[in-house]
């Protein structure tokens, strides 16, 4: 997601622009974006949201350096508010809006992330009544009539979506029922062509002007498309004395149903697309990416210049499978090769169809928003994020090293220092997720990769937990049977601490071979992971049995990690007495030898990656993603 008003550049020196008596010249209240060209003079008295923070922060004479550090700040609790948002996490968006907390860093609710969405345009879009009223009170007021890039309102989306409940608030705090999009849609427009007759019923007594007409000359009324849509028009008409709209899309009751033109609807489908002229913008992208091939071309740019070409789209059509790597209920992961650089990528994808049916959306948003959001070295990274009429994609960083899952079968357990290494650059990964709120919940063997030099990765994020605070109890039940925590089957709420607890798994596993209190049977599984006695070998030694009783400590607020230090207490163990932990965070610490892991080409079509393709797809508003370092890896040079 991008910012518009991004400021991360400036062409004035603070410093520099400051005399001697401390003034301010004109240009330091002028304030550029430099991939628009767009100026703004702080002054203005309707200046926006960005300016007046910049002139907070210019107040306190902070250098360049600072501005930038100021603004990352400001784009991570903005993506921070959004990412709430989608989670309908009322609390955390609450937090986030509160200048109590935060001060100037506090959350912008008018801040625009992809295709120009604010928080408000999410939280209309999935029907979240809380998020939104929280957006709307909490903190500064935001523009209820905002516009997306094609220039729809979130009452729009909420009609959309037939969302009457959040269209209602909404109105209550003055949107617009006659607001018109790029296309002359009015929010009665949507409610009736996709046959919301609650929305229109409602709408109607709010008086909209029934008679607007879009850019193809139709009246919401031309929309409906059933009996109970028509009715409401009907009773409407009749009881304010209007005349029924006429309709010149042969929109006819009959016995109950209405009858309509089908190839009539499609074909002024087309002719909408024709009326609706490109943004600048969008011209602009397009006209100059062949300019700056031909610039190159023409000029025999030096090797040190480089011009950084737009971000463009990524699809299916940009990658070729090379064989499976893995594959679980609702998806498969694919090793790919993108065509124009011939790098290799994992590629995880998700069957809609599952995702949707078993209402595990807010699960797939939740592990594309943690890949795309935190950075470490021992975290997979998210490149690219796409759909298809079938599948949610995600392009990830590819480890060639197999697993630990993998190398623990082959060589049946570690010696200290090989599983000292892994723990400390998974212990280092933890301590980032939880730094950003986020409980991992899944950690396994089998989700620890490796790359091609050997370093850990932590992977697979869907059961992971966003926006949680420090002693915040969580009361889902999710995990692998064998790496389930004591309170996870006692079904009494579990904290960030019951990442410690599996770190305390995966550390026994290493070392000895199997998970502790490990049977082929569940429920004596499940009996010895509560009630059964922790059997520690002797050839372990005594760092490694204190650590491990200590880590799987069955009284969660008395498990090692469980206080406020959080991983500190952890890392302070004997058990890591000579450990470098900046030079781990650092990657400096050589990897211990693997193994390579064999694996043959199998050409994988992308029908068998993606699905069919030509079929019309029903998409997931958000979820493309391109990561900008990679979107922008075509430079000229």
């Amino acid at each position: 997601m991008m910012i518009k008003e991004e400021a991360s550049i400036y062409e004035s020196d603070y410093d520099s622009c400051l005399d001697r008596q401390g003034s301010m010249p004109e240009e330091m209240f002028k304030i550029r974006n430099l991939d628009t060209g767009e100026e703004i003079d702080v002054r203005d008295e309707n200046k926006t949201e960005f300016a007046s923070q910049y002139t907070s922060v210019l107040s306190m004479k902070a250098s360049k350096i600072e501005l930038e550090e100021f603004y990352k700040e400001k784009r991570k609790m903005n993506q921070s508010l959004w990412a709430a948002v989608q989670r309908n996490d009322v609390n955390r968006c609450k937090e986030l809006l509160d200048r109590e907390i935060y001060g100037e860093l506090v959350a912008q609710p008018n801040s625009k992330g992809l295709n120009d969405w604010t928080a408000l345009h999410m939280a209309a879009a999935d029907g979240f009544h809380d998020a939104c009223e929280v957006v709307l009170l909490q903190g500064e007021k935001p523009n209820v009539d905002s516009r997306t890039s094609i220039g729809r309102t979130p009452l729009h989306l909420a009609c959309v979506h037939g969302q009457l409940n959040v269209a209602k608030l909404l109105v209550e705090h003055g949107a617009d029922t006659n607001a018109q999009d790029l296309e002359n849609n009015t929010p009665t427009h949507y409610s009736a062509m996709y046959g919301h007759a609650d929305m229109v019923t409602w709408l109607l007594e709010q008086k909209p002007d029934i008679f607007v007409t879009n850019v193809l000359g139709k009246t919401s009324f031309d929309y409906m498309i059933n009996i109970e849509t028509y009715e409401a028009f009907y009773k409407y008409c009749k009881k304010n004395n209007f005349k029924l709209p006429s309709t010149s899309y042969n929109r006819t009751p009959f016995f109950g149903v209405i009858l309509h033109n089908s190839r009539e609807d499609h074909i002024n489908k087309m002719m909408l697309k024709g009326n609706i002229k490109p943004r600048e913008q969008d011209l602009k992208t397009f006209n100059d990416r062949p300019k700056l091939q031909l610039f190159k071309k023409t000029l025999a740019l030096p090797k040190s210049i480089e011009l950084p070409l737009p971000p463009s789209k990524v699809g299916p059509s940009d990658f070729r499978g090379i064989l499976q790597l893995g594959k679980g209920s609702f998806g498969e992961v694919f090793l790919v090769e993108k065509i124009d650089s011939g790098q290799q990528f994992a590629l995880k994808t998700l069957k809609k169809e599952k995702v949707l049916g078993n209402n595990l959306i807010r699960y797939a948003f939740t592990e594309r928003n943690i890949l795309k959001n935190i950075n470490h070295p021992y975290i997979v990274k998210l490149n690219y994020s796409f759909q298809t009429p079938e599948k949610l994609c995600m392009v990830m960083d590819y480890c060639g090293g197999g697993d630990l899952g993998l190398h623990l079968a082959r060589e049946k357990r570690f010696t200290d220092e090989k599983a000292r290494f892994y723990i400390c650059e998974i212990l280092l990964a933890l301590e980032e997720l939880h730094k950003h709120g986020i409980i991992f919940r899944d950690l396994k063997p089998e989700n620890v990769v490796l790359n091609e030099e050997g370093h850990a990765k932590l992977t697979d994020f869907g059961l992971s937990k966003e926006g949680v605070t420090e002693g915040q109890v969580s009361r889902s039940f999710c995990g692998s049977v064998a790496y389930l925590a004591p309170e996870m089957l006692r079904r009494s709420g579990h904290t960030r601490s019951v990442d410690w607890y599996l770190l305390g798994v995966i550390m026994y596993e290493m070392l000895v071979g199997t998970p502790p209190y490990y049977s082929s049977n569940r429920e004596q599984l499940f009996n010895n992971i509560q009630r059964g006695k922790l059997k520690v070998p002797k050839h372990l030694s005594v760092e490694s049995k204190t650590l491990i009783k200590q880590l799987l400590h069955r009284d969660p607020t008395k498990r090692l990690g469980a206080g406020p230090g959080d991983s500190e207490e952890i890392k302070s163990h004997e058990f890591f007495r000579d450990v470098n932990w900046e030079a781990y965070l650092q990657k400096q610490v050589k990897a211990p030898e693997i193994k390579p892991v064999r694996r043959i080409p199998k050409e994988i079509t992308a029908e068998r990656m993606f699905g069919v393709l030509e079929e019309e797809e029903k998409r997931l508003d958000d979820w493309s993603f391109i990561n900008p370092v990679k979107g922008l890896s075509n430079t000229i040079k």
